[in-house]
């Protein structure tokens, strides 16, 4: 088991939304890419929501993510973990999200991408002063990983939820 190091974040002065994963699996910390793992269901859902096909290319990416609003990051600087799967991950290491929020006040949303961003989340911000005291919208959402596991849920079904999320952001 050795320790991984998440990516830094994506964000710019137009992000008003912010998905936080737990930490990055092996395929997007090689590629240094959020979600480069093609069998992740990210891209796919935003394409869905956005009504868009969102490129292939790292770059197009970041920028629909730009013209969208729209921050990308972890609840996880680093953690201890063997493969990529959220269950195997032990010694977490939290991001610092305030200062994160402090710096990009026109955050108005979080989404929580799966359940060990949710737990980890709620572990040590759901009484943040900083994310209550600006009124941030905080919701959890069905992971985008497409790895069969117990609270994965079928694609449409994941789409649905991750769009109530965006309908009142977007």
């Amino acid at each position: 088991m050795c320790t991984k190091i998440g990516l830094k974040p994506i964000s710019d002065e137009k992000s008003r939304i912010l998905i936080l994963g737990s930490l990055p699996g092996d395929e997007s910390l090689e590629a240094e890419q959020y979600y480069a793992n093609p069998g992740n269901h990210f891209w796919r859902i935003l394409s869905k929501i956005y009504q868009v096909s969102v490129e292939q290319d790292y770059e197009s990416r970041l920028v629909f993510l730009s013209d969208r609003g729209i921050a990308l990051w972890d609840v996880l600087q680093s953690a201890k973990r063997y493969g990529s799967r959220d269950s195997a991950i032990k010694s977490p290491v939290v991001n610092d999200l305030e200062d994160f929020i402090r710096k990009h006040p026109q955050i108005t949303a979080i989404g929580l991408n799966g359940t060990k961003a949710s737990k980890e989340f709620k572990k040590h911000w759901d009484s943040s002063c900083v994310v209550s005291e600006r009124g941030i919208h905080v919701h959890s959402l069905p992971s985008s990983s497409s790895t069969p596991g117990r609270y994965v849920k079928p694609f449409d079904e994941k789409v649905q939820h991750w769009l109530n999320f965006f309908k009142p952001v977007c």
